[in-house]
C-alpha cells in the first residue's frame, strides 16, 4: 500500500508543474530608466492607469520629463526598444511610435486593432508608454 500511495505520490509530483497557467509576462525597457534621477529629477514617474480600448486592456505609464531634454531621452527609449530582438517598430504618426512584440509570448498577448502591443506617446514634456496586458517594464 505505502508504493502505491509513494507511486501516486510521485505522479503527481512531476505532473503538477507541469499544467501551468499559460499567461504572458513580458518586460520592456523602462523609460523612467533612461536618465540618471539619483541627484536631480530628470524624469518623472506620474503613475499608472489601468484602460481598456475596443476590448484590449492595457496599461498606461505615465511620465514628465523635468529637465528640458524629452528628445533625448525618447530617442534613446525608442533606440532601446528597437534594439530588442523579438520588439519591431511597426508604425509612427508624428510623436507617436507603435511597436509589436514577436517573441515567444506573443500568442497570449492581445494587440492593439493596429497590431501593436506598444504604444509611446510624446506631447511636450509628457511621455506616456502603453503597454497590453501582459507587458509590464523592467525595473
Amino acid at each position: 500500500m505505502k508504493k502505491f500511495f509513494a507511486t501516486i505520490l510521485l505522479t503527481l509530483a512531476i505532473a503538477l508543474p507541469a499544467l501551468t497557467v499559460e499567461a504572458a509576462y513580458v518586460t520592456v525597457p523602462n523609460f523612467y530608466n533612461m536618465a540618471v534621477n539619483k541627484y536631480h529629477e530628470r524624469i518623472r514617474y506620474e503613475g499608472t492607469e489601468h484602460l481598456s480600448l475596443n476590448g484590449v486592456k492595457y496599461t498606461s505609464w505615465n511620465y514628465t520629463v523635468c529637465d528640458g531634454e524629452t528628445s533625448k531621452y525618447v530617442n534613446k527609449y525608442l533606440k532601446r526598444l528597437n534594439s530588442k530582438h523579438n520588439i519591431n517598430l511597426v508604425g509612427q504618426d508624428g510623436n507617436d511610435f507603435y511597436f509589436a512584440y514577436s517573441g515567444g509570448q506573443a500568442k497570449y498577448l492581445t494587440p492593439f486593432g493596429g497590431g501593436f502591443h506598444i504604444h509611446v506617446g510624446v506631447s511636450g514634456s509628457s511621455v506616456v508608454v502603453d503597454l497590453v496586458a501582459g507587458m509590464y517594464p523592467e525595473y
